[in-house]
This record gives structure tokens, sequence and C-alpha cells, in this order.
């Protein structure tokens, strides 16, 4: 997909080219859709970046980009003077003189009545003139200029979503340690940092741990490229936090009913719970649940962030009306309908998680209960029951399962699973009400 003009400075690059990993063209062609999506999102949002230059700061912008190229250029004189500093200062100005005007250039770079007074006309201009003079120095390796090489390289191999929480955990750190050069980032500075993010935002550990890997990563890379001599963040080690509040919880019987029993929930809230309660399914995974997925009483699951992430789930009884009901509508296309996809990979899920969430709060389910934890939920049912590991692995889509079982198998390893899915109860009051409300929440279709 060529990548229009407005959208090349953003992103970097020409055009487009995914790799669809599959040889299926039935996969293929589901895949594909979703990739164009998500290009499509991935332009537009370059777009509406490039449209943030044209603001206030687009001549400061200016400045910088063309201090980076003074940075690269090769400049050379008929004098014996090697010192090109003074000759690109004065390139620095003319570009400043060139944008500005000759009379509000002369404000920034020297001043007038007022800042002598103690105060400072576009003081922004200033300091970002002082900074692009400082970046024309090649010894000079600022954080912000080294993190774009890294970043490049980064964006080519990265989905979407990664990269942009990659590159926002990076420039926030950048930020906060005040555009320092690479060189001046110590293991003080590291260890000040975290605990400024504790303190701050008082985030769960997974988050901390996943900044401090997407930093520590560019630290990395500096380091093999040369950049730095050693890593701040290479033997840095969290400490271990209990926050109970992040802590994902089992649904109790207590929890389920609660929740679909309150007048809040709509038919699509309800479907995708008792979905996930029935089969496991990760929330992407239902809200992509199509007719075409649907085949031989199974759920197939065609993409995921593993390989063992890709399976096929058997339909419990408790949803078969619902699916049979689905199969037979003639305008449904997804099981779940009408959500708003969202996000820098445009997901489906990323707009109805959210309105989950706040349900949850509304309804007062208590910490810990959330979406995702029905895995847990489902997990934990199917280990009570004396399933075996593997079959819920499989089912789950665990890299750590034992059975390996192949993605198109028509054999009777999908007929073992379907007699684990099929022992599965959350008891006979639980079981009968999501039943039966299933069927008159399915007339919709």
């Amino acid at each position: 997909m060529r990548i229009p003009s407005d959208a090349k400075e953003i992103i970097g690059k020409n055009e487009f080219c995914r790799n669809l990993h599959t040889t299926d063209l039935y996969e293929a062609n589901i895949k594909k859709h979703k990739e164009i999506a998500s290009m499509l999102e991935e332009i537009q949002q370059a777009k509406r970046d490039y449209e943030g230059i044209a603001d206030k700061l687009s001549k400061e912008v200016q400045i910088s980009k063309y201090a980076e190229y003074l940075r690269e250029a090769k400049i050379t004189t008929s004098e014996n003077d090697d010192d090109t500093s003074v000759i690109k200062l004065e390139l620095l100005e003319n570009k400043l003189i060139d944008l500005h005007g000759l009379k509000k250039a002369h404000v920034i770079l020297y001043g007038d009545e007022k800042q002598r007074k103690g105060q400072e006309p576009n003081s922004l201009a200033k300091k970002n003139f002082i900074e692009a003079h400082k970046l024309t120095d090649q010894s000079y390796s600022p954080l912000s200029l080294v993190s774009k090489k890294f970043l490049a390289e980064e964006y080519k191999s990265l989905k979407n979503s990664s990269y942009r929480r990659k590159q926002t955990h990076i420039e926030h750190f950048i930020k906060w340690s005040g555009y320092r050069d690479i060189t001046m980032i110590n293991n003080k500075i590291v260890g000040d940092y975290v605990t400024s993010i504790i303190q701050n935002n008082n985030p769960a550990s997974a988050t901390i741990s996943n900044t401090v890997s997407n930093v520590g990563s560019f630290f990395r890379w500096a380091e093999e490229r040369g950049y730095i001599e050693y890593n701040p963040f290479s033997n840095y080690k969290l400490s271990k936090r209990n926050k109970g509040s992040q802590n994902r919880k089992p649904w109790s019987d207590e929890n389920i009913m609660t929740f679909l029993k309150s007048e809040l929930i709509g038919v699509n809230e309800f479907i995708a719970t008792c979905v996930s309660l029935y089969s496991g399914m990760r929330l992407d995974e239902i809200c992509n649940i199509q007719k075409t997925v649907i085949n031989d009483n199974c759920f197939k699951v065609l993409e995921g962030k593993t390989k063992a992430s890709q399976r096929i789930i058997p339909i419990h009884p408790v949803l078969k009306p619902l699916v049979e009901r689905f199969m037979d509508s003639k305008e449904e296309v997804y099981l779940i309908k009408g959500i708003k996809s969202g996000g820098y990979d445009n997901k489906r899920s990323w707009n109805f998680q959210k309105k989950l969430g706040r349900l949850r709060k509304k309804i007062g389910m208590p910490e810990g209960v959330v979406f995702h934890s029905l895995r847990n939920t489902f997990a934990t049912q199917m280990e009570n029951l004396d399933i075996p590991m593997n079959h819920i692995s499989q089912l789950m889509g665990h890299e750590d399962s034992n059975m390996a079982l192949d993605l198109y198998s028509k054999g009777p390893k999908i007929e073992l699973l379907a007699e684990s899915i099929k022992k599965l109860t959350y008891g006979k009051d639980v079981d009968s009400f999501i039943k039966n409300t299933l069927i008159e929440k399915s007339t919709f279709l």
C-alpha cells in the first residue's frame, strides 16, 4: 500500500508491505482485511501527527530538523580553519531569520528590553535554538536524536501497537530526564525515574516492568552501537510490589450472576461474557468471531500473539443455540455486532473493552474481577473438574501445551477436546440462567 506524501514525513517510508504469514488462501483473505484496516489507521494517525506540526511549534521543529541536516553535512572552506562550528552557527542563524524575520530573530538570539528585565519573550524558541546549535555537533548525542534511529529500526519488526507503546515510554523518559546527552544517563537517574513513576502513577507491576523493558531495550541498542559504554538499565532489578487491586481474580458464581443480571448489561456484553466463560477465549478473539470461523461445531482462532493462539475450540452445549441462531441469520457478519474498532492496531475489541471496564465499575464489581480473568475462571473450573492440563492449555492457546494439535485437524483429538468442553459447568443455577437468557438474547439475530 502506497503512503500519501503528507504521511511519509511521519512514517518514514513510501509504502507498506506486510507478510500475512500463511500460505492458505482462505486464511489470508480473512487476515488481509485486518491488516489493511491497520495500515489505513496508521496512515490517518500519521496525517494527524503531520498536521500537528503546523501549530505554534512548527518553526521550532523546522529549526531542529535543519540542525540535524547540518550535523550530517560535510562543510568545507577555502581557509585553513577546520572548525566548522562557527559556519554551522551562522547557517542556523540564517535559518532562524528566514523563519521569523530579522527583528524577531534578533529578539530570540539577543533579547530586548523586556528580556533584560528578566522576561523572556518566545523563550521556547530561544531554548530550542540553543539545543539545535548543540545538535549540530556530532560529538553531542542527545537522547531525542539517538532514539529516532533506534525507533526507525524497531518500526520494521514490531506491530504498530507495540511500536507506539515503546515510542511513548522512551519519549516519556527523554522528557522526564530533561533531554540530556545519552552519555549522561547513569544508574541513579534510572532509579530516580522508576521511583517517580511509582510515586506519581502507582501503576501495576507489569506496567512498570514493560516501561523499564522498553526504555532498557533502547539503551541496550545504544550500547551495542557504541553510543554509550554501558547500559544503565542492564542490572536494574524491580522490587516486588504487592498491589492487591491490580491482581486479577477469578469470577465467583455470585460475580457472574451480579454482572449478567445487571440492567446495565446489553446484548453484546452478555454474549461476550458467556462465550469467554464457556470457551476461555480472549476478548479480541471473541470480537472477531465471524460465520467464516465457525465450522463443525467449533470456533477457529486464526491469529494471535503466538502460534499456540491459533487453535480450534469446540462449542459448549450452553452456547450452541446462540451460535446456531447466529449462523442462520442473514445479515450479521460478527457475533458481537455494531462495535467500533480503535487503537493503533484498529482492533474491534479496543473500545468495547473500555466500555466493559466502565460497566464493571458502575455495577460495583470487586477490584481485580476483570474480563480477562474470565479465562482464569475457565481454567480453574476445568481443573476442578479434573480435565487434563494439556486439554486446558490447548483450548486456551497457551504456549505450554503438551499436546500439539494441528489447526485444521479433523481427527479424534478434536473429539477429546469436545468431551472436555462438555464437562464444563458452573452449576445448575448459573448454567440454566445463561442458557435460557442466551436463547432470549439471540432473538435479535
